[in-house]
């Protein structure tokens, strides 16, 4: 059993850690910056953790992703951006 594809575009798949009905990666900036190079948005990324979250993380009232995960996948993006002198 294959963890979703689109894991392996934005995490670290050297990370793989897997239980019965939960898969870990770590997500990187290198990973992430791959993401990015292969035209895949920071927007975009966040939306798919979203929509693929763990059954269990919706009952609750905390965000689906934590807030530094989120905050910092929107930073590394940014970088991509910012001018440099």
């Amino acid at each position: 059993d294959q963890p979703p594809a689109m894991l392996g575009l934005f995490c670290d798949v050297n990370t793989l850690r897997r239980l019965p009905n939960v898969i870990f990666f770590r997500i990187t900036r290198d990973s992430v910056k791959n993401a990015f190079k292969l035209g895949i948005e920071a927007g975009q990324i966040l939306r798919w953790m979203k929509m693929n979250a763990h059954p269990r993380l919706r009952t609750g009232d905390q965000p689906l992703i934590p807030s530094n995960v989120e905050d910092q996948i929107i930073l590394w993006d940014r970088e991509r951006t910012r001018v440099q002198m």
